[in-house]
């Protein structure tokens, strides 16, 4: 290569550094805002507790602490991300292109989900009275406005930088030493992040009595939580393996997907979500909220399902090209 080429390869990517700083900044700033919603939601939950008599109270602050955690969870890991961007670290790079992506996309799917159930939700909250019909339109466009921007244009923005060949560059020439994340494609990595997340998240659902929908039934109690850990167990499997770009975890990811597909698709044609909600152990007044909601909607939401496990298995197949059978590898 001449030294004319190597000056013109030079030009054409440029140094991001100050670029890694403002979005490392930016999202320092939104993990010190997940934090402080941690001690916001403790003293609600100490409010609670205080001012209800009898059982109610002790369900409402445990039905709380799938949130708390998740602020938790957020706050260390924008502050974790952004430290590392700041610092442009090629795994900070990564993780944050990952989970932007699926948050862009989850956002997407969430959006699609809201526009068609919320102007129904909104518009039973205004004919039962416990709104008016104009301040249940306000609050419909605020939710949707929310959404648009936490869901959509952040993670879009993030996407757009954290994937430029420019943003790579720099985090390769500042940080090059290999890291752990250097070692499984993106596409694989996110799906093996997302399992990962997604078994540890599932602890969460003995907040809500280990309600889980299994074949054309809800099982809650001990069964419930006996498959709830079988699927945990599984989701690690495939957590690992995917990373280490197994093809066995590949296929079991796979099958999961059309598993969880059809077990929806059967109970939710049975059951009414009323139903679900009501082995959720919902409060009374809560239940009485969705009562009319959870009759007219199950069947969008059967749909919605559905199509969310069509996508992942679409993805899934995507994803195919980067494993190799056993005798090749």
């Amino acid at each position: 290569m001449t030294n004319g080429e190597m000056t013109s390869d030079a030009a054409e990517v440029a140094d991001r550094k100050a670029g890694l700083v403002v979005f490392g900044i930016l999202q320092i700033c939104f993990g010190a805002l997940c934090a402080l919603l941690v001690p916001l939601m403790l003293l609600a939950m100490l409010g609670a507790l205080a001012s209800r008599q009898g059982s109610a109270a002790p369900m409402n602050a445990r039905m709380m602490v799938p949130s708390l955690l998740f602020y938790a969870v957020l706050a260390v890991w924008f502050i974790w991300m952004g430290i590392g961007s700041i610092q442009a670290r090629r795994w900070a790079r990564a993780l944050i292109l990952v989970s932007s992506w699926l948050w862009l996309i989850c956002g997407l799917l969430g959006i699609a989900f809201a526009l068609v159930f919320l102007p129904g939700m909104y518009e039973q909250m205004g004919k039962s009275g416990q709104v008016s019909p104009g301040l249940a339109a306000v609050m419909k466009y605020v939710a949707l406005g929310f959404m648009a921007v936490f869901y959509v244009l952040i993670p879009g923005a993030l996407v757009l930088f954290y994937g430029s060949k420019h943003v790579k560059a720099t985090c390769e020439r500042r940080d090059p030493q290999e890291r752990w994340t250097d070692k499984c494609p993106l596409p694989v990595l996110a799906v093996s992040l997302m399992s990962g997340g997604w078994a540890a998240s599932m602890l969460m659902m003995g907040c809500y009595g280990w309600a889980i929908p299994f074949f054309g039934a809800i099982l809650s109690g001990s069964a419930g939580a006996g498959v709830v850990l079988a699927f945990m167990l599984l989701l690690g499997y495939v957590a690992w393996g995917m990373y280490r770009l197994n093809l066995k975890a590949w296929w079991c990811a796979v099958l999961m997907v059309i598993a969880w597909g059809v077990s929806l698709a059967l109970t939710f044609s049975r059951v009414n979500l009323m139903e679900f909600y009501e082995k959720m152990n919902f409060p009374p007044e809560q239940l009485e909220l969705v009562k009319s909601f959870a009759q007219t909607q199950t069947p969008g939401m059967v749909l919605f399902f559905v199509l969310w496990c069509v996508v992942a298995l679409a993805y899934l197949l995507y994803t195919r090209r980067y494993f190799v059978q056993p005798e090749q590898a």
